[in-house]
């Protein structure tokens, strides 16, 4: 190939990997999982002190707390789907780089 072509396919690469999507996938899997042990406590409390007559909000915690389980896990999901993808680019941008002579020996 020409040094053209490789610089193109070089700028591509670095252009697709200049966000990187997945470390906001997985920062809004860390606010899933805490907002998941807020409601999680605040619905285990309310068992704890009204076990015997649990009332409604108790079940609201506990259902926002599964539901923001998910929406964590999902998140964590793709994150983990596009941090491989993101890697394989990283590992042709520094093979992309060898072959042009950007980086020295």
């Amino acid at each position: 190939m020409s040094n053209q072509v490789l610089r193109a396919e070089h700028d591509e690469v670095l252009s697709s990997l200049s966000a990187r999507e997945s470390t906001r996938h997985f920062a809004h899997a860390a606010i899933g999982f805490f907002v998941t042990l807020l409601f999680a406590g605040t619905a285990g409390k309310l068992w704890w002190d009204f076990h015997d007559r649990i009332p409604l909000v108790w079940q609201v915690a506990a259902g926002a707390a599964c539901l923001g389980l998910l929406y964590a896990l999902i998140r964590v999901a793709v994150g983990a789907r596009l941090h491989r993808r993101e890697r394989a680019l990283l590992a042709r941008l520094r093979e992309l780089r060898n072959r042009l002579g950007f980086d020295g020996p």
